[in-house]
This record gives C-alpha cells, structure tokens and sequence, in this order.
C-alpha cells in the first residue's frame, strides 16, 4: 500500500474492480495481445504491413478487428458502441466518444467528419447518462497547413478560404454541442500545428464558455514550454471559464526526429521523471482554480491520478465535483478508471470507434506506445495477470 493510499483509503490497483466488466476469456485474450505487443520489431513491421495492406486491398480486415481492433476500438461505427457504452455506465463509468480518423487534406473527408462529429452530438444528446463528452481532431477539419501557418499571419488566399469553411465547421460544431450540454474536446497535435490550434480554440473557449464550459483545449505536459503556456492560459481567462484537459503526450519519436532533421530545439522534455513532474505541476495549478477551471486529468499515470484524488479529499472537496473529470484510454489502465469510479470520482472512458482502415493509424499509435518494456505496458500485463490468477484461485475446487 502506498503512502497516498494510506493517506486517502483509496485504492487503484483493485483488479477485481478494474476488471469486474470484463470476462475471463477478454482477459486472457488482452493479456496474450499485450505480451505481443511488447515485441518492439513485431509492431514496427506489423504496423508497416498493415498500413500497405490496407492500402492495397488485402484482406487483413478481419485480422486487426481480431487483435489491437478488439483490444482498443469500442466498435466500427457509432451504434456498435452502444452495449459497451451501457456496460461501462453499469459500473459508474461514462465515455467520452471519438471518432478515430486522422488529418485530412480533402474537403469531401472533412465534410463526412464534420457529418459524423454532428451525428456524435446527437447521439450523446439521446444518451447523457452514457456519453460525457465528444472529442473532435481539427486537423480533420481543416487542412493541416491551415494549422501550421494560422498563427503567423497573413495568410495565403487559399487558407484563408480555408480558414473561412473552418470557422463555418467549428461554429456549426459549437452551437450544436452547446444546445445539447455535451462539451467538446479537441485533440492536441504535433507542435508544429499546436500553436494555430490554441489560438483559434483559446478565440472560441473565449466565446463559448461564458455560463458553463462547452469547450476544452488539451495541453501537452511533454512539451518544455506547456507550463508556461498553462500559467498565461489561467491568466488571460478573466472573463470566461477554461475547460482544460491535460495530458502528457503521444508524438515523442516524431517530434525529436522532425527536430533532428530541421536543426532546432527539442520540444519534449528530457526525461520522462521532467515530464511527470511538469504535469503535477500543471495539475495543482488547474485543481486550485476548480471555481473557474473545468479539469480533465486525462492519465494513465497511478500517481498523479492518487494526488488529484488526494486534493480533493484534503481539501474536503465533493469527489463528483462539475469541474474534474478523470479519463484513460478503452482497453487500458482500467484498475484507475473503475477504481476512482467506484471512489465516487467523475470517469470518461475515451472510447475510439471507427472503420477499420480509418482507424488503423489510431491503433498503431498505441501498439506503438506498449512495444517497450514501459511501466505502463508492464503495468498492464501485471493487473491482467493478478486478476487472471485472482479468478482461477477462486474457482479452484475445494
């Protein structure tokens, strides 16, 4: 037992909890996949076939819905996440919805998009005890140049059409989540395209977040420069509420090889023990400010998750309080999720959904992210293990 769980009687490691919504034969299945996965070769190889297949019409389809498809996506269209949107409610859980689809650059893909974000609103509209929010990626949205030249005007004649269908886009986006009381989150990007992104969304949380939040930016506590960035954020938001989500990252590799290649600073953080200790820094400045301050402590990280809770408690705060809200990924770190749940904390599973070939650059992400002897792919093996062995110590005969 940890010193915070002493502290707080609060305890995130309970398999039997974490796992009570899954069976016996779903684990066994996660916990050979995540054995797998830990074959860093096998997923770089594997994730570089898959993506060749799927360009070329192979039939792999029915192999990746078998594998990282069951381990990580909640389903392939929006109704097929119903049964385990209402199994995660059962035990105290909401989601929070997102359509797996990456960047685009052609008009007719950002409109399906938009098409589908409208459609997600709608659908949390009809199920509010399920659904506590909608992600949305702008860089589906609009085209990723847009993003990286937006903050350094003026703009070319093209983007600032593009620009213009935007902010149409956005809008339309906005007033529909705002009439149905079900908030936005839009996704953080590379650093390159990060800057436009907290403009345009800073602008709109400005004009949207007057009575209650309907919108959060997500700010990334791998890069050197977010805490910075999170203490003029909190400043310059004197007449409207935040909504902020804070992460700690998911481009790592990217980032410091793009950096490599054009000769300027890496963004990220040196080490990872940098990294956690700029995100507590950051989740003690939002969680002191919770009058003003609508806080996803979206992590997979044991530690930070116990401080928030710890907070709370300290501070004789409600555990379901408006503003705070935990959130970890479908298919991990569930002994977190269900444990602060069952706590009485505020949870949004982040539940991806999509077509399989739209979704696959989401899915190759995170076998990426547990192809490393990490403590959170380590973490995961250990929790499906003890509640493995948990479940057949209890149905041994005598």
């Amino acid at each position: 037992m940890s010193i915070l769980h002493a502290h707080t009687g609060l305890d995130l490691d309970d398999t039997q909890v974490g796992f009570a919504y899954r069976s016996t034969r779903d684990l066994e299945v996660a916990y050979a996949l995540f054995k797998l996965l830990r074959w860093g070769p096998l997923v770089r190889v594997s994730n570089t076939l898959g993506g060749v297949a799927l360009r070329w019409g192979l039939p792999v389809k029915p192999l990746l819905r078998a594998t990282l498809g069951r381990l990580f996506l909640g389903g392939e269209s929006l109704p097929d996440t119903l049964p385990l949107l209402k199994k995660l409610h059962a035990y105290g859980v909401t989601s929070m919805l997102d359509y797996a689809v990456e960047a685009s650059t052609d008009p007719a893909d950002q409109e399906k998009t938009l098409q589908e974000y409208l459609h997600m609103i709608a659908f949390a509209r009809a199920h509010p005890e399920l659904v506590g929010f909608v992600a949305v990626k702008l860089t589906a949205l609009a085209h990723p140049l847009l993003w990286e030249k937006i903050a350094s005007p003026p703009l070319p004649p093209s983007l600032r059409r593009e620009e213009e269908r935007f902010r149409e886009k956005f809008e339309q986006l906005l007033a529909a989540a705002q009439e149905a009381s079900i908030p936005l989150m839009v996704d953080a990007e590379e650093s390159w395209l990060q800057a436009g992104i907290d403009l345009v969304v800073e602008e709109y949380m400005q004009r949207f977040n007057q009575e209650r939040v309907v919108l959060y930016t997500t700010v990334q506590m791998y890069r050197q420069d977010r805490l910075e960035y999170l203490e003029g954020l909190l400043r310059r938001a004197s007449s409207y509420r935040l909504g902020i989500k804070l992460v700690r990252g998911a481009y790592v590799e990217k980032e410091r090889k793009r950096a490599r290649n054009q000769g300027y600073a890496d963004p990220i953080h040196p080490t990872k023990a940098a990294t956690d200790i700029a995100y507590d820094a950051a989740l003690m400045q939002c969680l002191e400010r919770l009058d003003q301050v609508a806080l996803c402590v979206a992590s997979h990280n044991r530690n930070s998750c116990m401080k928030a809770a710890q907070f709370m408690i300290l501070k004789n705060l409600p555990h379901d309080h408006p503003h705070l809200w935990f959130s970890q990924l479908y298919g991990m770190a569930d002994p977190l999720s269900f444990g602060l749940a069952r706590a009485g904390f505020r949870v949004a599973k982040y539940v991806p959904y999509g077509p399989i070939e739209k979704a696959f650059p989401y899915l190759a992400r995170r076998a990426e992210e547990n192809s490393s002897l990490s403590d959170q792919s380590g973490r995961e093996l250990a929790w499906i293990a003890e509640e493995l062995a948990r479940r057949r110590k209890l149905f041994q005969p005598g």
